[in-house]
């Protein structure tokens, strides 16, 4: 008998020759995605965006930061000809390569929140899998959230609150008048909220990975093998 469009059963050869229906085993499956497949096919677009601006910020951060720890170097070598070769000691090199070295340890932190370079005790992180390890990193992100949302806030009450005091020594060489200090001030919220965005993108990577692990543990201790 011919099998119709619609027909879920297909035919197998028995002993006595003749032919019978057989259910399939694997029954059809549409291909039109269901709701909650949609949403992700809607969100990985905005996700992969997302994970494109983060990757761009934290890349330039640290080449900001590298460039930063450069400049600084050349100054303070150039203070220490200065100071020892010439006897006459440049007046804006030590506030600027100080001001450098702030502004450069900063992003640099930052950096850090996002590669997961600080230091840290592993010792529960090591020993817990799963579900289990996924609170800890949010409990962990939390409280580095917490810390630097501090810093940010209170960083740029300082910024503005110094905004009318000048760097001594140093002068705008376009200008020619003074260069406030809340420049340097500012390297604290600035760093805080680029620190955010690398705990945020940190904290997803590994929580995705922790969930990630535990399905695959689930799913090999039920799977089902047929022959």
């Amino acid at each position: 008998m011919p099998s119709t469009p619609g027909s879920s059963a297909r035919t197998r050869s028995t002993p006595s020759g003749t032919t019978g229906s057989e259910p399939n085993r694997h029954p059809a499956v549409s291909g039109r995605p269901s709701g909650h497949g949609r949403l992700a096919q809607r969100g990985r677009p905005m996700l992969t965006a997302l994970s494109a601006f983060e990757s761009f910020l934290m890349r330039w951060t640290l080449r900001v930061a590298m460039a930063l720890l450069v400049l600084a170097a050349f100054i303070s070598l150039w203070q220490v000809a200065t100071r020892f070769l010439f006897e006459e000691p440049s007046t804006w090199s030590e506030v600027a390569a100080r001001s450098l070295d702030i502004w450069m340890v900063y992003l640099g932190v930052a950096v850090a929140f996002r590669t997961g370079s600080l230091m840290a005790v592993e010792f529960l992180m090591n020993r817990l899998h799963g579900t289990a390890k996924a609170v800890l990193l949010v409990a962990v992100a939390g409280l580095s959230l917490g810390v630097l949302s501090v810093m940010l806030w209170y960083g740029w009450e300082m910024a503005l609150r110094v905004r009318f005091q000048m760097l001594a020594g140093v002068e705008n060489p376009f200008t020619g008048e003074g260069i406030s200090i809340a420049l340097v001030y500012a390297a604290v919220p600035v760093g805080a909220a680029l620190a955010i965005v690398g705990v945020l993108a940190r904290a997803a990577e590994e929580i995705a990975t922790a969930l990630h692990h535990r399905r695959l543990t689930e799913t090999s201790r039920h799977e089902i093998y047929e022959v």
